[in-house]
């Protein structure tokens, strides 16, 4: 029995599209991830804006005495919200008074469960590798399913969509069509996710395929010991600020020992990454730099990389693009259905011929 690109196809959609779909599905769902996130707890929808970054100083010299807190995510336009995040991953929501509003505790709400599985298929690390694993056979489920459909010849008819019904060739027909529909989104998020998973080994195909033209600065791991007590958090934002006024002060990890520096991650305006991907570091002692490099400056590989993540959540091409990635992701399940049907009424169709004979 040779090994067909259609029977690769129903196999792995066998194995791999329950799978699938519930990415696609959680997937849809995290794209509104904030404006859950608002509608489930009500203290985070009376959040004003702030202009200056360095109205949060107070609230991070505060942070700071406390050694379980990791790093610190800035308000953004769907998001007002200061959010700190533990070693733990608690998340601790303070609005523009420095107010405490929140704490979520991991698994705590039923969007971080979503979230766990749809990174971790709540399986930790292992789980994670595992979702990579499934991305990459989800292209291979993709790419045979059009390799089996493709035509000698295209004309109208192949795009025709008969009356509903359930018989083979109307279900083989709708599931084609909404396959090419969906085809492109679920090529884009199946690889983009994959790659993320894998990014290690990403980095090294980029880098052998785009080599640069230097080796690569580095953020200083460590510095000449600072006592933490000598950060002084409204000042380093104001240096930050002063030093890239034109971009957004995004993330920043909290001192843990002495020899830290003050280390921020920024977001330029042209820049797709939510978070940015330019670092900036400063001597807690006098808040002088001490590494600088914007996204901009980064390699040619290192910004083709960047780009999985911004491409994968919808934070660029605006409502019409995120849409699309919603009814992909809601819509995949109806190409699952499709799919499963047809393959069964296909055998229970060949059992008949088999039991006639």
């Amino acid at each position: 029995m040779a090994f067909t690109a259609a029977r690769l196809h129903r196999y792995l959609s066998w194995v791999l599209g329950i799978w699938l779909v519930l990415l696609c599905v959680s997937g849809a769902v995290l794209l509104y991830k904030n404006p859950l996130l608002r509608w489930q707890y009500p203290q985070l929808q009376q959040i004003q804006a702030v202009a200056d970054i360095s109205h949060w100083g107070p609230l991070l010299n505060q942070l700071q005495q406390d050694a379980e807190f990791r790093y610190v995510k800035f308000p953004a336009a769907d998001a007002l919200w200061l959010e700190a995040v533990t070693f733990d991953n608690q998340r601790h929501y303070y609005n523009q008074q420095h107010q405490l509003l929140l704490t979520r505790r991991v698994h705590s709400d039923w969007l971080d469960w979503l979230y766990d599985f749809h990174l971790h298929l709540l399986g930790g690390e292992t789980g994670h590798t595992a979702n990579g694993v499934i991305g990459l056979f989800s292209l291979l489920l993709l790419l045979s399913g059009l390799w089996q459909w493709w035509p000698r010849r295209f004309s109208r008819r192949l795009f025709y969509l008969p009356r509903p019904d359930s018989n083979l060739r109307s279900l083989r027909q709708y599931h084609s069509v909404l396959a090419l529909l969906l085809l492109p989104l679920l090529l884009l998020t199946s690889a983009t996710g994959a790659m993320m998973v894998f990014s290690k080994q990403t980095q090294s195909v980029l880098h052998t395929l785009v080599p640069p033209s230097a080796p690569p600065a580095q953020p200083l791991r460590n510095i000449a010991p600072a006592p933490l007590s000598a950060t002084n958090w409204t000042a380093a934002l104001q240096s930050a600020q002063q030093h890239w006024p034109v971009q957004a002060l995004r993330l920043v990890s909290l001192r843990q020992k002495n020899t830290d520096p003050i280390s921020f991650r920024a977001k330029a305006r042209d820049e797709w990454h939510p978070n940015g991907r330019g670092v900036l570091q400063l001597n807690p002692l006098d808040n002088s730099v001490l590494y600088a490099v914007p996204a901009a400056e980064l390699a040619m590989a290192e910004r083709l990389r960047n780009i999985f993540y911004p491409l994968h959540i919808a934070a660029v091409g605006g409502t019409l693009y995120q849409l699309a990635l919603l009814l992909t992701g809601v819509l995949s399940l109806a190409l699952l259905l499709l799919g499963l049907l047809f393959s069964w009424r296909r055998l229970k169709a060949r059992s008949a011929r088999y039991d006639a004979c």
